[in-house]
């Protein structure tokens, strides 16, 4: 950091030089809050996208969970199905070799 020195305060003491350096932190204050526009409506659309990202995230594990549901009925379903087919030809040997 500077230290004061009196020759600083000359600096600010005539008019045409403090008028200069207000219009730069004008314009200094005016860019920044551009830029901080630009960031709160980047934050706002990025909050809007995460929110369809996470309805669109639940919609797919809700599908998830009904196919596991439906894959675990199939299988049931499948394994009954050749206990049928098994019992079956264990039926038409038995049938064929008491005959």
């Amino acid at each position: 950091m500077r230290k004061y020195n009196e020759s600083d305060s000359d600096d600010f003491n005539s008019p045409e030089k403090t008028d200069s350096v207000i219009r730069e932190l004008r314009t200094e204050i005016i860019r920044r809050e551009a830029q901080l526009d630009q960031l709160t409506a980047s934050v706002r659309e990025r909050s809007e996208e995460s929110a369809v990202i996470s309805a669109r995230l639940a919609l797919l594990e809700e599908t998830v969970a009904r196919l596991r549901v439906r894959q675990r009925r199939d299988a049931r379903l499948l394994i009954l199905a050749w206990v049928m087919v098994v019992v079956s030809l264990a039926m038409s040997v038995f049938t064929y070799f008491t005959m």
